[in-house]
């Protein structure tokens, strides 16, 4: 499965929009999280949810649920995986009475950004990795059209993710 999150900050948030879609591109879960505070506008900014959006939705403990439904035992791939399951983590713990989650060890963790950025092949001696790229920059470089799902939204993200593998599984199958 491929997940993605929207959340409420960038270092110290919450999830406020989760999608979770198959490998070929059905959607298993796709909602908004009411989170335990008031969004950022800086947060807004970037991918245009509202607390007006998320304020009759369900909340993390709920949604919960059904995410480890959808992922026990399979493998989970995320553009940036550290990231959105770090938002998991600091989700889980801004709900009092929700029983803590080991995510890590829930599923099969897949980085779909660091095997990008092996993809792509930009070396920086510095930090003696390759670079990562914004998730929209990898997808104009492979010239991969835009969903039907606009960007910084959790499904368009899964979506973009998607056709993304495919574009260098695709690459690997050619060579």
């Amino acid at each position: 499965v491929i997940l993605d999150t929207e959340t409420t900050g960038l270092k110290v948030g919450e999830i406020i929009e989760i999608a979770l879609i198959n490998g070929v591109g059905d959607v298993l879960l796709n909602t908004y999280v009411r989170p335990s505070a008031p969004i950022p506008p800086d947060s807004t900014r970037i991918h245009g949810i509202t607390d007006a959006d998320v304020m009759r939705a369900p909340t993390w403990m709920d949604v919960s649920v059904q995410v480890l439904e959808r992922i026990a035992d399979r493998d989970v791939v995320v553009y940036n995986a550290t990231y959105d399951r770090s938002m998991m983590y600091q989700s889980g713990e801004r709900q009092p009475l929700m029983e803590k989650i080991v995510w890590r060890d829930v599923a099969r963790w897949h980085c779909a950004m660091e095997q990008y950025a092996v993809f792509w092949g930009d070396w920086n001696d510095y930090h003696r990795s390759y670079r990562w790229q914004k998730l929209t920059d990898a997808c104009l470089q492979q010239h991969i059209p835009d969903p039907d799902a606009k960007a910084h939204s959790a499904l368009g993200d899964c979506l973009r993710t998607l056709a993304l593998l495919k574009c260098m599984a695709q690459v690997e199958v050619e060579s």
